[in-house]
């Protein structure tokens, strides 16, 4: 092994040119491998994302004084969901906190979607109830102070917390919420009371953001409400774990083999026509190893360890750069890239490329150098 660093030495001192284009073949091939199966796994994850039998999620909050989940903090999540998960949600139930001397006495929520990036008020949700005044977009989008009882007021006055609700209520028609009053426009709804989301303070606190999708809840859709909702709220954000099979795993094997084995061949030959060349200098010393009784496997040996010591550290130093650095760049623009990559897969790929450039390089020593005679040897040099 000294022998091996003493000769690379010489060799990077003489050949300059060589090795610099040795370490950009292998730099690049490191590159081009990661990015190709990152590339390949974000547009299959689009194309075929496993679904679940799940139709709804319910994310809680675990509100303390010190943080809890605002309104305002709220909205800006929920219109942050990308347009692809949001065409997927039929709407948004958000349960409301009430104020502390109505506490647990009624149920206060909000029914929306979104459209056009604005929250709009769930048509079908009002279409079904079929019982009243409907909210409307307009209304939603203004935040108009109105609100949809679920009880009229004499059926309010045999409800067990009739006291509480009746003190916020000056007439028939209004309700005093928060503070502010909301004028009643109809009977209608599941919530006992329902108001327009943009119609509450920024402050107001969230229990509850309730999901319903149009069709089966996926894999990317989980993903994205997960990481958005962590992100927003930390760990007051009660996130279920949802059993959901991960389509990523049918590719993993399959296209990274395909892939990497396809560019590390290309990497390969490449490297063992720039080694070829070094090695064509190195004639004299190759027979008079012979010459002293240095087997074919033993420089065999000698020579695939001077081309590992050179690829091995390049590859592993490009793959960090391209993990740290390049990846959540790339991240910005393909959506599912930064999934699709973890340690087991750079092993893999790391050891498809030590594998096949052994391979090459194994076939182009012995049959170049190694098989050919002393004599032969010697009388090319």
């Amino acid at each position: 092994m000294k022998y091996v660093f003493k000769n690379l030495k010489f060799y990077i001192k003489s050949e300059k040119m060589i090795f610099f284009l040795i370490l950009i073949c292998v730099i690049t091939s490191s590159f081009v491998i990661d990015f190709s199966y990152g590339l390949y796994q974000n547009y299959h994850i689009i194309k075929e994302d496993a679904e679940s039998d799940l139709t709804s999620m319910t994310i809680s909050f675990n509100n303390t004084e010190e943080k809890y989940a605002s309104k305002k903090l709220t909205g800006d999540t929920l219109l942050s969901f990308s347009d692809e998960l949001n065409d997927g949600v039929s709407f948004y139930d958000i349960s409301i906190k009430n104020e502390d001397d109505l506490e647990d006495a009624f149920w206060l929520g909000c029914n929306v979607t979104i459209k056009d990036g604005h929250f709009a008020a769930n048509e079908e949700y009002w279409k079904n109830i079929g019982k009243g005044t409907e909210l409307t977009d307009e209304q939603e989008a203004n935040g108009e102070h109105v609100a949809i009882f679920w009880l009229t007021k004499s059926e309010l006055e045999v409800n067990g917390d009739k006291e509480r609700i009746l003190s916020h209520m000056p007439d028939d028609e209004t309700f005093i919420l928060f503070g502010e009053e909301y004028k009643i426009i109809g009977i209608g709804g599941i919530t006992l009371i329902t108001v327009p989301f943009e119609s509450l303070k920024d402050d107001v606190v969230v229990e509850k953001v309730s999901i319903e999708f149009d069709h089966a809840m996926v894999r990317s859709q989980y993903d994205e409400i997960k990481e958005k909702m962590l992100n927003a709220f930390g760990d007051i954000a009660q996130i279920p774990e949802l059993d959901l099979p991960d389509a990523r795993q049918y590719y993993l094997y399959n296209t990274v083999m395909i892939i990497a084995v396809m560019i590390a061949l290309l990497s390969a030959i490449n490297f063992a026509v720039l080694y070829r060349y070094i090695l064509s200098k190195r004639l004299k010393a190759l027979a008079i190893f012979r010459i002293c009784g240095c087997t074919k496997p033993k420089a065999l040996g000698i020579f695939l360890s001077e081309c590992m010591i050179m690829t091995i550290p390049a590859f592993l130093l490009t793959t960090v750069a391209y993990d740290k650095l390049v990846l959540p760049v790339l991240a910005n623009h393909f959506e599912y890239i930064k999934s699709a990559y973890s340690i087991k897969l750079y092993l893999i790929i790391f050891a498809i490329y030590t594998a096949v450039s052994l391979l090459v390089l194994m076939i182009m020593i012995y049959f170049n150098f190694l098989k050919k005679s002393i004599t032969a040897i010697k009388g090319e040099n």
